[in-house]
């Protein structure tokens, strides 16, 4: 009977007087939000009173991991909702109902078919484990079991038919996924293998007193105790194993009496169902977790009593689940921001390198007119020259480097387009400049933003504003396959309407891969000029005849799009065969060196 505090424990020292118990210090460093067996125990004896006769009705499947079952009980309707997600498995009545997908899933469809119309009978649970079984029956007395298995990423809602046949699953489990343990179509249904445990509710001095290890004293510490609760005793975990320790230990030991009185009492709260749920709030007020009775882990000021664990764990699940949304979409937020800004510095420092490298420019010129005033002084095969240097006042004598396989005249070449691509890169290099330090600018005042973003919505229309003006990578969507091909290298794969296939990497190291593995000797290789940009490779392979100029244009707008220089007005773009690529002995992943080129300047926003 209910004392004059209407407290259902009257009688029940321990529990009864749990809110003026001192609390231990470590009670305060506690941080959690958990679902264990007890909790279960707690939401099936109210789901027991509330849906057992009732008639099923509608059933949602909002997504891959959460389905709502509607169940129609004497002058009610309930909301039954079942979650299998990896981090927050959970069941319980809630008053609301998620969108739902314009098609229903397979497994939606196999419940629609197999349980509308159906009537639940019974409910109950495996052990005090945290797996569930609802069973249905049909007026041909068809019957079916449903079973909830939450096991985090294990997590999974099952339905078998009355020879325990498994009909279908919201997660099919494979040979290749387990050996011992296959949850498949056609399949019998095995429950999750683990070392046999004691049922708190069958427990009785003399059981106790059999269980407890005699290589125990009459007072082990703390985590010897704490160990044994969990492995020897289905439905204690670590909180709860923490909350039975806290209320029998003494100057640090557990005595062998305090014990076995908390463990009985336990099983006698789960057989009675007589639950006192409570919310426990952190030091600023926000939900941690709901459980079945008060706890001597918080200070009695945080938890708060409530009339039904189902109600109370819907209040708390919307918050918390909301509230790691929100922070999981921060962080991705953040980190692509941050990623994006790295990068931009960097680009600032090989700008900064090409601005130096461009005082260069003018020596090129010097040297290509001094090797095209001497043509006649040396052949092709000599690797240098000394000749005098009319651009200098005193006339000193200079060496020049030559390549040994270029004529005298295309020795003086070489030099001019290396002064014309040090004065382009220099021409460009202070525009860019300028431009990556905005965009930097702009970054900065995001991630500002993104740090104090209070909603999904708000944080994923940062990302999409940012993606928008190229400030951010374009995403790749979750859980896309690599083409074999490419050995599960990021390279990707555009074929032309003249039905070209050109290739691209998108990391340094999909351009090695591309540019050393995949491409073929007479294959057309691009690249931006003098900036970290895509490799780029159109296949010759099964085509007569040179690249079409479209192709060409279509290749080299690729990797101006893909280049650091993507924000220009003009991206000049090289090309030449693979076959005069070269890759440094030891050089980082995706710097090469290459020769015999041809440029094509790109506008990539045209």
């Amino acid at each position: 009977m209910p004392d004059d505090q209407g407290n259902r424990f009257a009688g029940r020292s321990v529990f009864e007087t749990c809110f003026l118990q001192p609390v231990p210090y470590f009670c305060y460093t506690i941080n959690i939000m958990t679902y264990d067996g007890f909790t279960l125990a707690a939401v099936i004896a109210e789901l027991q009173h509330r849906l057992v006769g009732g008639k099923v009705q509608k059933i949602r499947q909002h997504n891959d991991t959460d389905i709502t079952m509607e169940i129609r009980g004497p002058g009610h309707t309930y909301m039954l909702f079942f979650s299998v997600d990896a981090k927050f498995s959970r069941v319980y009545l809630t008053a609301s109902l998620d969108p739902v997908p314009p098609e229903p899933p397979n497994f939606c469809m196999l419940m629609r078919k197999h349980l509308q119309g159906g009537y639940l009978t019974g409910i109950e649970q495996v052990g005090m484990d945290r797996v569930m079984k609802l069973n249905f029956e049909y007026p041909d007395h068809t019957r079916l079991t449903l079973i909830l298995e939450l096991m985090g990423k294990h997590s999974n809602l099952i339905l078998t038919d009355s020879t325990n046949k498994i009909l279908g699953a919201v997660k099919h489990v494979g040979s290749s996924i387990s050996r011992y343990r296959q949850v498949l179509p056609g399949r019998d249904y095995v429950i999750p293998p683990g070392e046999p445990k004691i049922d708190p509710r069958t427990l009785s001095l003399s059981a106790i007193s059999r269980v407890w290890p005699s290589s125990f004293s009459e007072r082990p510490d703390t985590d010897t105790v704490r160990g044994w609760l969990m492995s020897a005793f289905s439905g204690i975990g670590p909180f709860l194993a923490d909350e039975i320790i806290a209320r029998a230990q003494d100057d640090g030991a557990v005595p062998r009496e305090s014990m076995q009185e908390e463990l009985l009492q336990l099983g006698e709260m789960v057989r009675e169902g007589q639950f006192v749920p409570v919310l426990i709030t952190d030091e600023r007020g926000k939900s941690l977790v709901v459980y079945p009775m008060p706890s001597v882990q918080f200070p009695a000021d945080r938890q708060h009593p409530r009339a039904s664990i189902n109600e109370a764990l819907d209040i708390l699940f919307r918050t918390v689940v909301t509230r790691d949304l929100i922070e999981s979409e921060r962080t991705q937020t953040l980190t692509a921001i941050r990623r994006a800004h790295t990068a931009r510095k960097q680009v600032i420092k090989s700008i900064e390198r090409t601005i130096a490298e461009s005082k260069n420019a003018e020596r090129y010129r010097q040297t290509g007119e001094l090797l095209l005033a001497n043509l006649q002084a040396f052949e092709t095969g000599a690797k240098s020259i000394t000749l005098v240097n009319y651009f200098d006042p005193e006339l000193a004598e200079t060496t020049i480097e030559l390549d040994e396989k270029l004529t005298p005249q295309k020795n003086a070449e070489r030099y001019f387009k290396r002064f014309q691509k040090a004065r382009d890169a220099a021409s460009m290099a202070s525009q860019r400049k300028a431009n990556v330090a905005r965009e930097l600018d702009l970054l900065e005042k995001a991630s500002k933003d993104a740090e104090g973003a209070r909603t999904v919505d708000a944080l994923k229309d940062l990302r999409r504003s940012l993606t928008e003006q190229d400030l951010l990578r374009q995403e790749v969507v979750h859980g896309e396959k690599q083409e074999s091909e490419f050995g599960g290298e990021r390279v990707r794969r555009y074929l032309t309407p003249e039905g070209w296939e050109i290739l691209y990497g998108e990391s340094a190291k999909a351009n090695d891969y591309l540019t050393q593995r995949v491409a073929k000797p007479n294959d057309v290789w691009l690249h931006a000029r003098q900036t970290t940009g895509a490799h780029v490779v159109i296949r010759t392979a099964g085509h007569s005849g040179e690249v079409p100029r479209p192709v060409l244009m279509q290749a080299s707008k690729i990797a101006a799009q893909n280049s650091d220089a993507k924000h220009s007005s003009l991206v000049p773009i090289d090309h030449t065969f693979k076959k005069f690529v070269r890759k440094p002995r030891g050089s980082a992943p995706g710097l090469v060196t290459y020769r015999n080129e041809k440029t094509i300047d790109i506008n990539p926003k045209a």
